[in-house]
């Protein structure tokens, strides 16, 4: 049976209680402030079994930089901050009492409750991709497994290499890409892989210097590029583009074709045509005033919120929900610079039209990452 008891103390009836359900990547920034949040009074408790994994090191584990314990920072460190957690899972949803039952039966009332749960693999997504080899998503655990695979395979040098597929261009494609590419490099291989996204450029954000920068670089290592396209289905070891043209394909890394996590399905909301749920400026439910939405895109967004500005976002909506103290929001301050590891030292950081490139860029990103951990893990 789950512990469903709290790692603090969450019997105290004063003040507002905020519920934080679900280990994404906008809660583990909650979790990290959340004595923001309790400075007014309110009791901040996370409810996920998972713990959470460090997306920024995401790509380096899958490159060979990090090992899985590394990217992964325990759910329970959120009582370093003044917050409870309960590792179970939720398994009814009241919303008109404004109250969940976890695993094991017992209930948690909630004056606010905020939603961040990943989302999973949409398997009707391609047909035929199931028949690959080997399907993964940017989930920790599916890179690690991929990693392993890839490593078998690479440590045998007279052996034959799969072909990997990254499925989803953007910053979280290209750097999955590079540290694949990375992975092999650090065998002494060229590991064959290729990156299909829709977008005209890899780095939609970016400017057009920044990313005729990173093709170059991505090319001379050995990138297949294949930009504007769409996969339509996977048949016979080749993923099939919209264009009829085919790719060569053992392994698939999917990072788009997602569906919301099955566990959304118990707060009951209603989709739009387009399976989104509506919100507001601050990621409010349209729908139900309680709750936050941290994936959604407030509509007046013309490109969906980077992960650092999400989970910005979502902690000033939650500081000035509990603390009564509307303040003017504006998304341009939510704007940080993003950087990405390319897998060899040379990364590249960007911020509108902004960009800059080279090994100093690796050494900010590391002090940055770094700090961050060590101020969850409640070491700095």
């Amino acid at each position: 049976m789950p512990n469903t008891q709290p790692s603090s103390s969450d019997n105290h009836p004063e003040g507002q209680h905020l519920v934080l359900v679900g280990n994404g990547d906008s809660h583990l920034h909650v979790a990290a402030h959340a004595e923001r949040l309790v400075a007014h009074g309110a009791r901040v408790t996370l409810v996920t079994q998972q713990d959470f994994a460090f997306s920024d090191w995401l790509g380096g584990m899958l490159g060979g930089e990090w090992q899985r314990e590394d990217v992964r920072l325990p759910a329970d460190r959120i009582v370093a901050h003044g917050g409870a957690h309960v590792r179970a899972e939720v398994i009814q949803v009241e919303r008109q009492k404004r109250r969940i039952t976890l695993g094991g039966g017992r209930q948690l009332d909630y004056d606010w409750l905020s939603l961040d749960l990943p989302p999973v693999l949409d398997e009707h997504a391609i047909p035929g991709f199931y028949s690959a080899k080997g399907v993964f998503t940017a989930a920790a655990d599916d890179l690690w497994q991929l990693r392993q695979q890839l490593e078998t395979r690479l440590a045998n040098a007279t052996g034959s290499l799969p072909a990997v597929a990254v499925i989803g261009g953007g910053p979280a494609g290209v750097e999955l890409a590079a540290n694949l590419l990375a992975l092999g490099e650090r065998y002494g291989r060229r590991l064959p892989v290729t990156l299909i996204g829709n977008d005209r450029r890899p780095l939609p954000g970016a400017c057009q210097r920044a990313n005729r920068w990173l093709m170059k670089r991505l090319l001379r290592r050995g990138l297949r590029l294949e930009l504007v396209a769409t996969a339509t289905r996977y048949d016979r070891h080749q993923l099939i583009l919209d264009d009829g043209s085919a790719v060569d394909a053992d392994l698939l890394l999917v990072t788009d074709h997602l569906r919301p996590s099955p566990a959304q399905a118990l707060f009951d909301l209603t989709p739009d045509e387009t399976g989104h749920l509506d919100v507001g400026p601050m990621l409010r439910s349209r729908e139900d005033s309680r709750l936050f939405l941290a994936r959604e895109t407030p509509p007046d967004r013309d490109h969906p919120l980077t992960t650092r500005e999400r989970a910005a976002l979502l902690l000033e909506s939650l500081d000035q929900t509990l603390s009564g103290e509307p303040r003017t929001l504006r998304y341009d301050q939510f704007e940080r610079w993003k950087a990405l590891n390319l897998g060899d030292l040379r990364d590249i950081a960007w911020r509108g039209s902004l960009w800059c490139r080279g090994r100093w860029v690796r050494r900010w990103k590391h002090r940055r990452d770094r700090r961050e951990v060590a101020h969850y893990l409640g070491n700095a």
